[in-house]
């Protein structure tokens, strides 16, 4: 296997040749010895490094034949020839070496097993190899300086091995945690209670989520996203999931990694309720889209930054049914059907801000530009026109919402 008994595992960033002192004495002797070492040696010492690991690291001792024996043999035979390979031609290429070590790193991922498994079998695979070598070099004279510098070389071959399996193992923990985090995404957004999270998507279930809404192709800087961001960049509609309350330092986050340009953020809500916090911020996006409320992505806004549902929570109910909406202001204003249209938007204004300002006549008359008197006109019609839906509460309240409703899509009763 791969590893260095005498320092930690990956080292050296590179395979370097060993020290020039006792090098060439070192290779003579491995040349010299190579058909033996290859017939003889090679397999004995591919078994004994097979034991040794098994012996040691129960993770290994496994049925003989089955996929970790298969492994095992495979990463120890390739790295035993490679470092004879590498001794006689330094620049020789080890791309098949380098495959395996990186596949042997993935196949731990996809076993479940921690890194520390895999480097702990590499250390004892390394120590019983080297003390293999120095037996067979016991009755030959053997320069010290030639045993320093194979003993280099085995550690400085192994270290780069090492360093191969861990960028494997890294790579594929990666993909596996990322697979693991999108599909707990999607279920949240379902509404999919976050009760029994994955081990390999590596979070912990928050109090809170913040769910946020992006614009198809939103030029989002993914390294500057907290790491228990999750996100779903696949989706025609993206979006990600802040977990915690929306803070100041998450809220910079975001607009930090938005680069430019501009999302919508979801009440803060438990993991549970994901899938409404999401529906509103979708919701919010798309009137922000049309226009409908001012701000970024607007036509009137700058198109940057992020725009927050509690900040429109009113604008949301009003126009969570346009239709229905748009039914109850109908019949709302039923009484004022009658009446031609451009004096029906006369009364309508007047209405309006009747109901949102309870104010006086010269009050009212200030706000909408007119005399006074004109106002009162205005107020004695609607209160014969209206009658008692005025002074009934209920009524009052539909009028006033359906009037508001109406006002956010610039629309009015009985026409658009």
């Amino acid at each position: 296997m791969t590893g260095a008994s005498h320092g930690p595992l990956g080292r050296r960033p590179a395979l370097e040749p060993p020290a020039p002192e006792g090098l060439a004495e070192a290779r003579r002797l491995l040349a010299d010895q190579l058909p033996v070492i290859t017939s003889e040696l090679v397999p004995s010492l591919v078994e004994e490094v097979i034991e040794r690991v098994r012996d040691s690291v129960p993770d290994y001792a496994r049925p003989r034949g089955g996929p970790y024996d298969q492994v095992l043999r495979a990463a120890t035979e390739r790295n035993i020839m490679g470092f004879l390979d590498w001794m006689a031609d330094p620049g020789r290429p080890l791309d098949k070496r380098d495959e395996l070590c990186r596949k042997v790193g993935a196949f731990e991922v996809m076993e479940g097993r921690p890194l520390a498994v895999l480097e702990a079998a590499y250390r004892i695979g390394t120590g019983a190899a080297w003390a293999r070598i120095r037996a067979q070099l016991a009755d030959r004279s053997v320069s010290v300086q030639a045993i320093a510098a194979l003993a280099e070389a085995l550690a400085e071959y192994m270290d780069q091995a090492a360093a191969l399996s861990r960028e494997g193992y890294e790579r594929a923990r990666d993909v596996e945690r990322t697979a693991a985090r999108l599909r707990l995404l999607r279920g949240l957004a379902r509404g999919e209670p976050a009760t029994e999270v994955p081990a390999a998507a590596d979070w912990r279930p928050p109090e809170q989520v913040t769910m946020v809404a992006l614009p198809p192709g939103s030029p989002l800087v993914r390294p500057l996203l907290d790491a228990d961001v999750l996100l779903d960049a696949a989706d025609p509609a993206p979006y990600l999931l802040v977990p915690g309350p929306f803070s100041h330092d998450r809220r910079e986050m975001l607009e930090a990694s938005l680069a430019g340009g501009w999302a919508v953020a979801g009440p803060a809500v438990p993991p549970a309720s994901a899938g409404h916090s999401l529906r509103w911020a979708r919701r919010l996006l798309e009137l922000a889209t049309d226009g409908v409320v001012d701000g970024a992505g607007t036509e009137g806004g700058d198109g940057r930054g992020l725009l927050l549902c509690e900040d429109h929570i009113m604008t949301l109910w009003l126009l969570a049914d346009e239709p229905l909406m748009a039914r109850i202001a109908d019949r709302a204003i039923v009484p004022l059907a009658w009446v031609s249209e451009r004096r029906r938007q006369r009364l309508i204004e007047t209405l309006e801000l009747w109901l949102r300002t309870r104010g006086r006549a010269t009050t009212m008359s200030r706000e909408l530009g007119m005399h006074v008197q004109t106002v009162r006109y205005r107020t004695r019609l609607l209160d014969q026109l209206m009658g008692d839906d005025l002074a009934d509460s209920d009524r009052r309240f539909a009028i006033e919402a359906s009037l508001r409703a109406l006002r956010l899509r610039g629309r009015t009763p009985n026409g658009e």
